[in-house]
């Protein structure tokens, strides 16, 4: 009997660290996604919120409900609030970037009429649409200054012909 016991409280403890281990990478992917994209548009702010309170709530549980905290659920939690928290405040840093931006360009006359009717999203599709444009005349003006360049020295060579022809005559 003792032997059970001690298989079964083993068997529990091994189920209660996979357990952490699943719940722990569980939020992983999605927080090296958004630190290496900074981009959190199809991501539902309520669900990360949803996500954070109810880790709060299991970690509280966990710690401060039992005589003995249960360091499986406990720490899990800890880990799911912790990146729920992290995704959480990139979402909401990225809605007062859009904001700002979106502010900054209404005040800009340029976009005056048409402004209202645009989203962000076609904002800044329009501005990579002009720093595309500003790249291409600048390898355009590079491309021009070699040209310049090169016929610089064929007329630096032309010169130096003539003064030869002119010496000769």
């Amino acid at each position: 009997m003792l032997l059970l016991t001690s298989n079964k409280e083993m068997a529990s403890e091994i189920l209660g660290w996979i357990g952490f281990a699943t719940s722990f990478s569980m939020l992983l992917p999605q927080v090296v996604k958004v630190c290496i994209t900074k981009n959190t548009k199809s991501l539902s702010p309520i669900m990360f919120f949803l996500t954070f309170l109810n880790a709060c709530i299991w970690t509280s549980y966990a710690f401060f409900t039992k005589e003995t905290p249960d360091l499986q659920v406990g720490c899990a939690n800890l880990a799911a609030m912790a990146a729920s928290f992290f995704i959480l405040s990139f979402i909401i840093s990225n809605k007062i970037k859009d904001r700002i931006t979106l502010n900054r360009l209404k005040k800009d006359k340029k976009f005056n009429e048409n402004l209202d009717q645009m989203s962000v999203v076609e904002i800044k599709n329009e501005n990579e649409l002009l720093s595309e444009e500003i790249i291409n005349m600048q390898e355009k003006i590079e491309e021009l200054q070699e040209n310049v360049e090169e016929l610089e020295e064929q007329v630096e060579v032309l010169e130096e012909q003539v003064e030869g022809i002119e010496e000769k005559v």
